[in-house]
Order: C-alpha cells, then sequence, then structure tokens
C-alpha cells in the first residue's frame, strides 16, 4: 500500500498544528510504518522523526538519529538551519549563511555549501567533502566536522560575524 500525504504547515515559526502528526504517529506504532518525510520546518521534523538527514543543493550534509543532529550538529548549514528554533534553556543567536543560494544547476566547486559557510577554508573550494561517519551513526559532509562545534560553538550559539579566528591550519589554508 502506497499513501501520500500533502500537509502544509508555517515554517517560520514553532507553532504547528499536531493532530495530523499525532495520526500519522499513531498509525507509525500501530502498523510499524516507516516515513520519507520531506519538510522544510525543523520542528516538525524534530516531532515525528527518529533519524534526520539534512540536504543542501541536492547532497547530502548531514544524517544522524533526531536526538543526536539536533543536540549535536556536525555540519555548518545543519547548524544554520537550527539556530533559529527555540530553545529556552539555551541562549542561542542565529546563524545566518553568507550570500545567496547557488544555482543547484550549476553548484560552487568543491564543497556546496563552502560559498555562504563561516568555517569555510581553501580546501572546501577545491575538495567536495565525503560523506563519512563522525560518530555512532552520525554522518557528515564536511572537511571541518571534527572541529566545527569549536569554531562555531556547540549548539549553535555563535554568528558567523562573532566567530574566533583559529590559528591557520599545517596545510597553510586560512578561513575565508
Amino acid at each position: 500500500m502506497r499513501a501520500v500525504f500533502v500537509y502544509q504547515c508555517n515554517s517560520s515559526g514553532w507553532t504547528f498544528r499536531p493532530t495530523p502528526l499525532n495520526l500519522l504517529q499513531d498509525l507509525q506504532r500501530a502498523f510499524g510504518l516507516t516515513y520519507l518525510f520531506i519538510a522544510h520546518n525543523l520542528s516538525v521534523v524534530e516531532y515525528l522523526s527518529d533519524r534526520v538527514a539534512v540536504m543542501y543543493l541536492g547532497k547530502m550534509a548531514e544524517l544522524a538519529p533526531a536526538d543526536e543532529l539536533y543536540s549535536n550538529p556536525l555540519h555548518p548549514y545543519t547548524k544554520a538551519l537550527l539556530s533559529p528554533i527555540p530553545d529556552p534553556s539555551a541562549r542561542k543567536q542565529r546563524i545566518m549563511p553568507q550570500g545567496d543560494v547557488p544555482s543547484p544547476i550549476n553548484p560552487p566547486s568543491g564543497c556546496r555549501f563552502r560559498t555562504r559557510c563561516f568555517i569555510a577554508i581553501d580546501r572546501c573550494a577545491t575538495e567536495v567533502p565525503e560523506f563519512r561517519l563522525m560518530g555512532e551513526d552520525h554522518y557528515a559532509a564536511c572537511h571541518r566536522a571534527e572541529e566545527s562545534s569549536k569554531l562555531m560553538g556547540s549548539g549553535s550559539v555563535l554568528t558567523g560575524k562573532s566567530l574566533p579566528t583559529p590559528p591557520p591550519s599545517p596545510n597553510g589554508a586560512n578561513l575565508h
């Protein structure tokens, strides 16, 4: 059996109407269903999903269990997406990617997010980052995923403009 659900919700705010989502969760539990749920409202995604994939210009940027992704995002795009989600226990500022979204028909060389990324290095322009395992069932496609929490703060607490400048890397590459 196949079913297609179209559910529009307000992606600009925290609030959403949970009744249709509760029905989907009830059906999922009752029948052991798996959904491929595509959305732009990350509050809704968090509410409904056990595992989350973040895509940018048609490529996977990060994949992890929902709890892990929301508590420990590794890719700069994921951190930017999660930064506007209200969290009364954290003092987060909004992370705003730089520039305009590139054309998906003619994406930038190397990392597709590099033209908007606030921790990009020269390597990001020349090499496509490998989608690699970063922790238990947590994958990211970023050359700087291991150091992203230090550079951007855990839980997206810094904006791109207030980032500390790290020392140059051993290969001489500097931040853009």
